[in-house]
C-alpha cells in the first residue's frame, strides 16, 4: 500500500504568517461565526477599520484555536477571490508555502485528523475557553505528496465542496423568495387583490379595511408545551447546529432526558442569546424521526409553532428584519448573556387579516420552497459525508490519484 512521506505541517504552510495592513483602514472582517462547519469556503460579510486579529490573504486556511469551535471542525478557506483581511483573534492561520504545497490540500489537511487531534490535545486555559496551541499544530507531521498529487487531492475533494456551495446557493434563492412573498403580503400589505380593497387610517398606521392590528402572538404560539419524555434517546439540537443565514439545521446528536426546548417537526427555533440572536442563527425543524417527530434542544431557544398562521410563515416572520430587531431591544440580563424575552417577542405588532385564507395561500406557494430548501440541504449533508469518508484515504495515500499528462509536464 503507497503512503505519502510525513513531514512537520511548518515545512509545508507559514503558521500566522505576517500580512501588511494600514491601522484605522477598513478592511474586509471575518468573525467566527461566519465559519459553517463543512463548508469549504469563507467570505467576508462586513468591513472593518484594522485592530487587533488574524491577518489573512486569499486563499489562506483559517482553523478556530478555541473551544468548541475547533472541536466542532469550524475550519475554513478564506474567499480565494477576496482581498487581505483580517479577523478573530481565535484563529490559527496556515498559509500554504509557494511551490511547495497547494493552499486547496492545506485547507483539506486541516480537516485531517493529522492536524485537529494534536491540535485538541494541546488545548490549554481556563475551563470553556481553551485554546489550542500554535507551535503544536506546527509540529504535527502530515502526508507530505508532491505538489501535482496535492493539486489532485484538492481537486476531488473540492467537488464535492463545489456541489455542497452550488447546493446553498439553491438554497438562498429559495429561501428569499419564500421571504419575499411574506414580505410583500404581510408588511407591505400588497397581497392577491389589494387593489380592490379600501386602505383605512389608524393610529398604528394605513390598513387594509377589514385587516386589524395585532400581535405575533394572536397568530402563532410561542414556547408550546410538548411532551418529550425523558427516559431514552431523542434528538437533541444545540445552538451550534443553527445556521445563521437559512433554515437549515444540522443533523441532531441523540441525547437522554429532556432538559431544554422542546419542539417538533415544523417549529421555528429562535435564538434568544447574544451574540446567536444578533448573528441570525434561526432554523426550521424537520425530519425528526418518530411518528410524533418530537425533539429537545439548547435552552436558549423561543420555541414558534404556527397557530392561525403556518409554519412557513413562523419561518418568514422570524427572519423579518424589524422583527429581529424587536427582539434585540427586549434583551435584558448581564453584559455578553443577554437576552431576548419571550413574552416581549411576542408582543411584536403586525397587521392580521379578518379570515385565514390569506394564511392558508400563503403556505400552500411558501411551504414547497422551504421544503425543498429542506431535501436540498439533505443531499448536502450526504455529499459531505461521502466527502468525509473520502478525505483520510486521499490524504493518507492509500487511494492513488494520478496525475494527467500535462500535468506531469508541469511538475
Amino acid at each position: 500500500m503507497k503512503t505519502f512521506p510525513l513531514r512537520p505541517l511548518r515545512e509545508l504552510v507559514d503558521i500566522n504568517p505576517k500580512t501588511k495592513l494600514l491601522k484605522d483602514v477598513e478592511y474586509p472582517f471575518v468573525a467566527m461565526e461566519d465559519l459553517t462547519p463543512g463548508r469549504r469556503y469563507v467570505h467576508s460579510r462586513q468591513q472593518r477599520k484594522l485592530a487587533g486579529g488574524a491577518r489573512f490573504e486569499p486563499a489562506d486556511t483559517l482553523l478556530a484555536r478555541i473551544t468548541p469551535c475547533l472541536e466542532n471542525g469550524k475550519i475554513a478557506q478564506y474567499d480565494p477571490a477576496g482581498k487581505p483581511a483580517f479577523g478573530s483573534t481565535e484563529f490559527i492561520v496556515l498559509r500554504a508555502k509557494p511551490g511547495i504545497a497547494d493552499p486547496g490540500f492545506i485547507h483539506c489537511l486541516a480537516l485531517s485528523k493529522e492536524i485537529r487531534e494534536p491540535a485538541i490535545l494541546s488545548m490549554a486555559g481556563a475551563s470553556g475557553r481553551q485554546r489550542a496551541d500554535a507551535k503544536v499544530v506546527a509540529e504535527a507531521l502530515v502526508p507530505a505528496p508532491t505538489l501535482v498529487t496535492q493539486r489532485r487531492i484538492a481537486e476531488v475533494l473540492g467537488a464535492y465542496d463545489d456541489l455542497i456551495e452550488v447546493n446553498r446557493r439553491r438554497i438562498v434563492v429559495l429561501e428569499e423568495m419564500a421571504r419575499a412573498l411574506f414580505t410583500e403580503w404581510f408588511i407591505r400589505l400588497r397581497f392577491p387583490g389589494n387593489e380592490d380593497v379600501t386602505i383605512e387610517a389608524t393610529p398604528n398606521g394605513p390598513i387594509p379595511a377589514g385587516w386589524n392590528w395585532g400581535t405575533a402572538r394572536d397568530l402563532l404560539l410561542f414556547d408550546p408545551r410538548t411532551r418529550v419524555p425523558r427516559e431514552g434517546e431523542k434528538p437533541f439540537i444545540p445552538m451550534g447546529h443553527i445556521d445563521t443565514a437559512t433554515s437549515l439545521i444540522a443533523q441532531p446528536e441523540v441525547r437522554t432526558g429532556n432538559s431544554g426546548s422542546k419542539f417538533q417537526n415544523g417549529d421555528t427555533l429562535f435564538a434568544r442569546i447574544t451574540p446567536c440572536l444578533e448573528n441570525g442563527k434561526t432554523g426550521l425543524v424537520r425530519h425528526l424521526p418518530g411518528p410524533d417527530g418530537i425533539g429537545f434542544g439548547s435552552t436558549e431557544f423561543i420555541v414558534m409553532r404556527g397557530g392561525r398562521a403556518g409554519p412557513a410563515f413562523s419561518y418568514c416572520l422570524a427572519r423579518l428584519p424589524a422583527f429581529r430587531e424587536h427582539a434585540r431591544l427586549s434583551m435584558s440580563g448581564a453584559s455578553g448573556r443577554q437576552r431576548a424575552r419571550t413574552e416581549s417577542v411576542a408582543q411584536f405588532t403586525i397587521a392580521i387579516p379578518p379570515t385565514n385564507n390569506l394564511f392558508e395561500r400563503f403556505e400552500k406557494v411558501a411551504s414547497p420552497m422551504l421544503e425543498l430548501a429542506g431535501q436540498i440541504g439533505l443531499s448536502s449533508e450526504r455529499l459531505a459525508a461521502a466527502r468525509d469518508i473520502l478525505l483520510p484515504r486521499l490524504i493518507s495515500g492509500p487511494l492513488l490519484i494520478m496525475p494527467t499528462e500535462r500535468e506531469l509536464e508541469v511538475d
